[in-house]
């Protein structure tokens, strides 16, 4: 009976739980060749002090320890597991120090690719690997890196672009009069359902979009 059981323990340990589509957990201790072999793991992320041979992998990314929850590794992870489901792979993740912080590492590839949030995330894996503890240090740094993405991504929106001589692009939801002022712009094409106060701009020309696509508001863009 006591053989039994340490038997079923080894099996348990042996186990691979997929977290997100495509990106697998694992415990460390228990990781071998055989076990990525059998669950056809392409590419294992291995975070550590020193690096283990993973010959059965086709790719090892290998993350140290003491520099794990940091953007720039977030970035790394999140990049890696996408390309490796864009070759049609699975990616499999570990660590040295718990399985706790090698899943909530995972959570970057979600916030990433996947467009989850970090706290849905995190619900998400606590409600399937209840016994997995996430490491609450790195999930306040994941959430500030989720925060800077976004900032990152406005600003990028509110990026200005010519596409002919003269004439410039913006994103709508973005457009306001310090933009206008900023990026000296003196008439603006507004197409919406109803016009927005616009006091930067001299001029103003208000489009509705089911009246678009006519020959009338062509010859009003181009004249304009």
């Amino acid at each position: 009976w006591g053989r039994k059981m340490e038997e079923e323990k080894i099996a348990k340990e042996d186990q691979v739980t997929e977290i997100f589509p495509g990106v697998y957990l694992a415990r460390f201790i228990s990781l071998s060749d055989d076990c990525i072999s059998k669950n056809g793991i392409d590419t294992v992320i291995e975070v550590s002090h020193e690096l283990h041979e993973r010959p059965a992998a086709n790719t090892v990314m290998h993350i140290k320890l003491d520099e794990a929850a940091t953007v720039d590794t977030f970035n790394k992870i999140a990049d890696q597991i996408e390309n490796t489901k864009k070759a049609g792979g699975k990616t499999l993740i570990c660590c040295e120090k718990s399985t706790g912080l090698a899943v909530t590492l995972a959570i970057a590839y979600a916030v990433k690719y996947e467009g989850i949030s970090v706290n849905d995330a995190a619900k998400s894996i606590s409600q399937q690997k209840k016994q997995a503890e996430l490491d609450h240090e790195t999930l306040i740094k994941l959430s500030a890196w989720e925060i800077q993405m976004e900032e990152e991504r406005i600003a990028k929106e509110d990026e200005v672009t010519e596409i002919f001589p003269g004439l410039h692009l913006s994103h709508f939801v973005t457009l306001s009069d310090n933009f206008i002022s900023n990026n000296g712009i003196d008439t603006v094409i507004e197409v919406s359902s109803e016009l927005q106060e616009l006091l930067a701009a001299d001029t103003v020309i208000h489009i509705k979009p089911d009246e678009a696509n006519t020959e009338d508001n062509f010859n009003k863009i181009a004249d304009k």
